[in-house]
């Protein structure tokens, strides 16, 4: 069997960004075939195993092509995983949230990945901008003055890597407490990534979760890095992870 992965390019047939470049080094040396598309729509023949490597929107339009869907929202703030959060976290829409004097001061971001960045409203004029409808279910928080923070590669149950990638470089993240919230998250998926932080008091704090089919290397390693990616899409397509080892 020819084991082969598509990889998104730009306009000019490169590679679309440094995530691809390391998808390709990586799949490249576990000998898979890369071919390169631009949209998903440009994908031919494929068959479920071969892994599409890309953009959210390119990655999910291919699954539901191929007859995977998937739910709508996403795995930002499981249940299992609220000790770990250090703050009060709600949902809520937009049209609620702006209506509502009282809720100024608080960081809010989509439940529908990527449609706005997630941003603190103190005023009405941080509303500006907000090309979605008013009534878009979005998380609510408290705000906190997050130090560094780091993203934290899961595969199999087992920590991966830790990249750090915003904040102040010289700062320890404790990963006894990645460890435990590895284990706490019974309903992880195959592949996701924590995102955890770290305040000026030392206090640890659970920022988000996210999906492992569609995230940046952020200086991972490009094996690691394939089969991090390898890993999730075997789980979403029901099919055999020929890098499970």
């Amino acid at each position: 069997m020819i084991m082969k992965v598509y990889i998104q390019v730009n306009k000019n047939n490169e590679f679309f960004n440094v995530n691809a470049y390391v998808a390709n080094a990586g799949f490249l040396h576990l000998g898979y075939e890369v071919v390169k598309y631009f949209t998903y729509k440009d994908i031919e023949d494929a068959i479920p195993e071969d892994i599409v490597v890309g953009g959210i929107a390119n990655v999910r339009g291919h699954l539901k092509r191929l007859g995977f869907v998937q739910n709508k929202e996403e795995i930002d703030y499981p249940k299992e995983l609220k000790n770990y959060f250090g703050r009060k976290i709600w949902s809520d829409n937009l049209q609620n949230v702006f209506n509502d004097e009282s809720q100024r001061n608080i960081f809010i971001k989509p439940k529908e990945t990527k449609i706005f960045n997630g941003l603190v409203v103190k005023d009405f004029k941080d509303f500006i901008g907000l090309d979605v409808s008013i009534e878009n279910e979005i998380w609510c928080s408290e705000p906190i003055n997050f130090l560094t923070e780091w993203r934290c590669f899961v595969r199999y149950g087992k920590l991966l890597d830790v990249r750090y990638y915003k904040g102040f470089w010289n700062q320890k993240l404790d990963t006894e407490i990645v460890e435990k919230a590895i284990q706490d998250f019974k309903s992880a998926p195959a592949a996701y990534c924590l995102d955890f932080a770290i305040d000026e008091k030392g206090k640890y704090y659970l920022v988000e979760v996210n999906d492992g089919h569609s995230l940046g290397s952020y200086g991972m390693g490009d094996v690691s890095y394939a089969k991090f990616i390898s890993a999730r899409w075997a789980e979403l397509t029901s099919t055999k992870d020929y890098l499970n080892f």
